[in-house]
């Protein structure tokens, strides 16, 4: 009796296994949109970055950092960009804050704020000597 009873356990772990992938391989109605969103230039250069940047500037993405770029990496080659949220801690979220970065053409932001308020300061610095001058 015990031998049906572990016959009946195993195709149902079958199905549990089936819906997870199931998940993973369709993203979801939100990140569709998100995506199509991109201009043709803007998922070239997305897609181009995502399948042979290297680490750092994977890292430039908003929300990737180092293991999600590694995740990247092992996903590759990434065809469409909303097969992002089928990489291991990417989500909808994330996918459209990547799909923003990409439509601000990639902008390159400097990730220690107090360089950039001493840059500031000097050039405000600088201006106020050339206004005392005059």
């Amino acid at each position: 009796m015990s031998f049906s009873v572990k016959a009946a356990e195993a195709p149902a772990k079958k199905k549990v296994a089936a819906k997870a992938e199931a998940k993973v391989d369709a993203p979801s109605a939100k990140a569709q949109a998100v995506a199509k969103t991109l201009t043709p230039l803007q998922k070239t250069k997305l897609l181009d970055l995502l399948n042979k940047g290297d680490d750092k500037a994977l890292q430039s993405l908003p929300g990737i950092g180092e293991a999600r770029a590694k995740s990247i990496v092992k996903a590759r080659p990434i065809a469409d960009p909303v097969d992002l949220v089928k990489v291991d801690g990417i989500g909808d979220a994330t996918l459209a804050e990547i799909v923003a970065h990409a439509k601000a053409g990639f902008p390159v932001e400097k990730k220690n704020a107090a360089e950039h308020k001493v840059v500031t300061k000097k050039k405000t610095g600088t201006a106020d000597k050339k206004a005392a001058k005059e």
